[in-house]
């Protein structure tokens, strides 16, 4: 997981939605209802916020990057 979301934070053209997409993609694959917990969310504002129907707050990208096991972290640029 942690390889797919460093790969779109990599991309040229990487924004919000592709990031939010990613998220929720990696959501369902371990468990909706078990990251929507760990954030103190229910599922289904969780989903509205990251198929962008819904805006995206940074506690929610934080809170999800957690309850999946990762750490977000920062890097020069090239």
């Amino acid at each position: 997981m942690a390889e797919h979301l460093d790969s779109r934070l990599r991309l040229q053209d990487c924004d919000e939605a592709s990031i939010a997409r990613a998220l929720l993609l990696m959501s369902e694959l371990h468990g909706m209802s078990r990251a929507a917990r760990a954030c103190g969310m229910r599922s289904d504002a969780m989903r509205r916020q990251l198929d962008g129907t819904r805006p995206l707050y940074f506690e929610t990208v934080l809170g999800v990057s957690r309850a999946l096991g990762l750490q977000l972290r920062a890097e020069a640029g090239q």
